[in-house]
């Protein structure tokens, strides 16, 4: 059965109650020269000095305050970080979610950017085609004009031979063999 305090408080008084009374009748005992009367007193007092030692002893070890203190500090620590982790993941989906949002706009810009440099582009390419275009045909017309594309008045070219860098081979001349004798 576990004990309260107060039925701990009550025990340790009368523990108390013990001793005083058992140091009474010692010096009762010794008193009257009542030997038997000492040594019970003797007894009650040594029950009351150990069931007070015994309440010392259990407060001291099942005492958990000091303990609790801890526990409890620990706690709150633990929750202030508990709290700053959540506020630092909080802040950093935050600041994800401005990134992502950023990097959105700015792909949306770079892509309208683009269309737009590209349809620069094909007009500048457009117009620079129908230059291209017009001078050719005025080219043309010059040349047409100036006689210069008539294909009878077309001046061939002399084609210039290299000289051989390397002359053909001679056959060589044939050795006559007799009757297994082979000389020169």
């Amino acid at each position: 059965m576990e004990r309260t305090s107060g039925s701990i408080k009550t025990l340790a008084a009368a523990a108390g109650v013990a001793v005083l009374a058992g140091l009474a009748v010692v010096l009762y005992g010794l008193a009257h020269d009542d030997l038997a009367r000492s040594i019970g007193g003797l007894g009650v007092t040594i029950l009351g000095l150990t069931v007070l030692a015994l309440i010392a002893i259990r407060q001291w070890i099942t005492n958990t305050r000091q303990d609790q203190l801890l526990l409890a500090a620990a706690q709150r620590e633990a929750q202030a970080e508990r709290s700053r982790y959540f506020a630092a993941r909080v802040t950093l989906e935050v600041e994800q979610d401005r990134l992502r949002r950023d990097l959105d706009a700015e792909r949306r810009a770079l892509t309208a950017r683009m269309q737009a440099e590209r349809e620069a582009m094909r007009q500048d390419f457009e117009a620079r085609r129908g230059d291209l275009i017009a001078e050719t045909m005025e080219a043309t017309f010059r040349m047409l004009q100036s006689d210069k594309l008539n294909t009878e008045h077309a001046i061939t070219g002399r084609l210039i031979q290299f000289p051989r860098q390397h002359p053909e081979p001679q056959p060589a001349p044939s050795r006559s063999r007799e009757h297994g004798v082979v000389g020169p």
